[in-house]
């Protein structure tokens, strides 16, 4: 029995090479920190990009801003390494916008609305932005199915993926589905 679980759990956990993983997902509403999100995640070859809508409600029907992260990655087997291409942040609304100006974000007073400005390397708030050329050591997982899932790599108390020697090892609960 314990063999077939195991054979099963290989089948449906395919390696990611063997499938084209091409093309965009979804992860549905949720919580991050104080944060309500939908992030949608574009597969192109080596070339990944994870939009974070933020929202101002709990059932994420308003969305106000826009956090997008470029990487180029190379990946051998479940093994990621994610290499920052650029980030930016995308204002949604003139009050956002206002806001984000008058705040001087990310150390920019000259927010557009709907017009991205490239952060890379930049603190916003509390929170730095990844360099250009840095780079993220992870893992992720595929599920075969229809739609198709990916797991991706998070971060534990040892392991904060800085270095390949502190890769995750841990994927997140809640999946990107395939659209």
């Amino acid at each position: 029995m314990l063999k077939l679980v195991l054979l099963l759990s290989q089948i449906v956990f395919a390696a990611p090479q063997t499938l084209n993983i091409n093309g965009n997902y979804t992860k549905a509403c949720h919580l991050m920190d104080d944060d309500s999100l939908i992030t949608n995640l574009t597969i192109n070859d080596s070339r990944w990009t994870f939009s974070h809508v933020a929202y101002e409600d709990e059932k994420c029907t308003k969305a106000y801003l826009i956090y997008e992260l470029q990487y180029k990655v190379k990946s051998s087997d479940r093994y990621i390494d994610m290499t920052t291409v650029q980030t930016s942040y995308t204002s949604l609304s003139n009050n956002v916008t206002e806001s984000l100006n008058m705040i001087n974000w990310c150390g920019f007073s000259d927010w557009k609305t709907n017009v991205a400005k490239v952060v890379t390397g930049q603190v916003c708030d509390e929170y730095k932005s990844p360099d250009e050329g840095e780079i993220l050591y992870t893992t992720y997982q595929v599920k075969a199915q229809n739609p198709l899932l990916i797991f991706m790599g998070t971060a534990s108390s040892e392991l904060d993926g800085k270095t390949p020697q502190t890769r995750y090892q841990m994927t997140e609960r809640f999946p990107y589905a395939k659209q």
